[in-house]
């Protein structure tokens, strides 16, 4: 993984940990449900933010190895589809 995205996965993911621990106290306490709700969408948001730095290390170190042929590039391409969800093959 490229050490830029790699530094910003990482504080993402530090984000993250923080905010599942924030939502473990809100639920513990019973705080009201739409804030925990809120900081539940927030995880959402840094997880995705997460997944786009991989994606895009994973586009800018393995994509050009893993595309020599065009048999090769058509599997990437599936490879990166079913990888991040939109599709259901």
């Amino acid at each position: 993984m490229r050490v830029d995205y790699k530094k910003k996965a990482l504080a993402g993911i530090g984000r993250l940990e923080g905010l599942v621990k924030t939502v473990k106290t809100m639920i513990e306490k019973d705080e009201y449900c739409p804030l925990v709700l809120e900081n539940l969408l927030a995880l959402k948001g840094h997880i995705a933010y997460v997944q786009g730095q991989v994606l895009e290390s994973h586009l800018h170190t393995c994509a050009q190895a893993k595309m020599k042929t065009a048999k090769d590039y058509d599997g990437f391409i599936t490879e990166i589809i079913r990888t991040i969800g939109l599709s259901n093959r």
